[in-house]
Parts: structure tokens; sequence; C-alpha cells
């Protein structure tokens, strides 16, 4: 039997994190992580309020969109790869109707669920969740393991990092021996509490510097889509 996805919402509006802010993108909100972060927006609702698609369904629901006018879709959660039979059903459908990109949105502890759909993703924005901003203790091994699968199939990948002032520099140096070993853009996000960045401006720079020394390759990006006013 086919499963059924369980999907919050199903929208468009532009990406507000990462290198590719500003590009409009339809986002497909899957429920459910199997992890749970000190700063997360969605596991309060993802088990209340959702909507359940067959792959067909989903397919024929977002072709009801301009999806023209897209850069790429967005899978997003929660955790999407918790769905990835599903997902494996469902993304071949959409190679006649839907040219651009897939942008996997994931907190990379998933290296299995990876694998079984990585040929039809493009871009991956992964997590690296700090103990110190997340809650979330000893991911970096899962983190290694998830970006080895990434590499080996050669995908665009880049690492976000969610901080705030807590951040330390053990987990620093963790952060940047995986970015070097797979040669990962960093993005650093500063947290985001009612609207509001928790880190000062003079921890946002301290913090920047310090991964700057060993990784050019790193940005400090706030959630723009917040700053906007939209989802």
């Amino acid at each position: 039997m086919t499963e059924k996805s369980r999907i919050i919402e199903i929208f468009t509006s532009i990406q507000g994190e990462g290198p590719y802010i500003g590009v409009k993108q339809l986002f497909i909100r899957f429920c459910g992580c199997n992890l749970k972060c000190d700063y997360c927006d969605t596991q309060n609702i993802s088990n209340e309020f959702y909507l359940e698609f067959t792959p067909e369904e989903l397919k024929k629901h977002i072709e009801e969109f301009n999806l023209k006018s897209l850069h790429s879709i967005s899978l997003t959660g929660g955790e999407p790869l918790l769905w990835s039979d599903f997902l494996l059903e469902f993304l071949p459908l959409l190679k006649d109707s839907f040219k651009g990109k897939i942008y996997l949105e994931t907190n990379s502890t998933l290296k299995n669920n990876l694998e079984k759909i990585i040929n039809y993703v493009n871009i991956i924005s992964a997590d690296i969740k700090l103990p110190s901003a997340s809650g979330i203790e000893n991911s970096f091994a899962e983190h290694d393991e998830f970006f080895k699968v990434a590499r080996k199939y050669d995908k665009e990948i880049f690492a976000k990092i969610v901080f705030d002032e807590n951040i330390l520099d053990i987990e620093i140096s963790h952060c940047l021996k995986l970015a070097t070993k797979y040669n990962l853009a960093l993005i650093l996000q500063p947290k985001t509490i009612d609207g509001n960045i928790s880190p000062d401006k003079e921890k946002i720079l301290e913090v920047f510097n310090k991964f700057l020394i060993s990784h050019p390759d790193t940005r400090v990006i706030p959630q723009v889509h917040k700053f906007l006013g939209v989802r």
C-alpha cells in the first residue's frame, strides 16, 4: 500500500536562510522530527495540524501552483528525511511538470534515509547542531556520516550553524573539522527569539572571526524572512 505523508503546510515564499536567500520556492513542510531542538518553531504544531497525501495526490496539489515561477521546491519540516520512502515515490513523479531544483532542508543526522533519495535532490541545506544552542548532544559523529554520503554523490551542500552567545570553542573546532574534511560552505545563523537576534553584534563578529581564521568560506546570514514578516 502506498504510504501517505503527513504535511503541515504547502506554500510559496522566498527562501530566507543560507546562500539562496531571496529565491522563490515552494515549501513542503513535513511533520515530525527525530530531534527536539530548543529553538524549533514547528514541533508544537506538527503532530496536531496536518494534511495527508499519497505521492500522486501531492503531485496534483503542487501542480496547482505556478511552478515555472519557482527556483526550487524546498523539502522542509520537521525533518523531511523521516519520509524518505514517501519521497522515493513522490520525487520521480515531478520530472515532467517541474524543471527546477529540489532543495532539501535537513538536520543531517539520517544518512541512510538521505541515500535513498539523493539522486533526486539537487541542493542540501544541512544543519550542524550545537549543543549550546540546540540542546542536542553528540550529533557531530552523525553529521560526519551524513556529509560523507552527500559528498560521495557529489551533491551541492552547505552547512548551517545556529548559534547564540553560549557557543563554545570546542563546538567551533568540531564544525571547522567537518567543514575542512568535506569542503563545506558554512552559514552562521544567529539564533532568533521572538523576532530578535539573541547574540549581540560584538559576539556575532567574535564568532565569525574565529571561523574565518581557519575557514574563509564562512558567512553570517540571519533569518531574513522573519525580518520581512513572511513565512
